[in-house]
């Protein structure tokens, strides 16, 4: 997956970038909210997820996590902290993150997470694929249904015009 991971504290940022690469993650890593938040709106697309830390200088996470939703509303948003309280969880939630991890992170259970992440956006692709299927084979279907009117109407004119 390609992930943008946003963090004030480089030591974590390096650290959790490194670990995910070491699970085939493409990471994007910054220091700078809203370096970070241009980058993803210039193409949202690039990145299948965004892992951003709840309290950073200047831009919060959850500033993060609403502009990424005003820039792709399905944008998937997973928040982290070392403050782990239940109103900052809470918070979070009622702002519609995938997820939320207090820090020191639970390594496999965010594993766990993006992996979910990944499947969810596989069956919709696959689900888009099947539709795409399914529409064009529509097409072929009323075509040659088409054709077969039109056969069924030149047959039928030849038999009324013999009686």
């Amino acid at each position: 997956m390609n992930i943008l991971i946003i963090d004030d504290d480089s030591g974590c940022l390096d650290s959790l970038s490194s670990s995910l690469q070491l699970y085939s993650h493409n990471c994007e890593a910054h220091t700078n909210a809203v370096k970070a938040v241009e980058i993803y709106r210039e193409n949202p697309s690039k990145f299948d997820l965004i892992i951003t830390d709840m309290k950073m200088p200047v831009m919060s996470g959850i500033e993060v996590l609403q502009k990424a939703l005003q820039i792709n509303k399905e944008a998937k948003v997973i928040i982290i902290t070392a403050y782990g309280d239940v109103e900052t969880a809470i918070l979070a939630v009622n702002n519609h993150a995938y997820a939320f991890f207090g820090k020191p992170i639970n390594f496999q259970e965010l594993l766990e997470t993006i992996e979910r992440i990944e499947n969810e956006k596989n069956e919709k692709k696959l689900t888009k694929e099947e539709q795409t299927r399914l529409i064009d084979e529509y097409a072929k279907l009323k075509k040659a249904f088409e054709e077969l009117q039109t056969l069924l109407g030149r047959d039928r004119s030849k038999t009324e015009g013999g009686k």
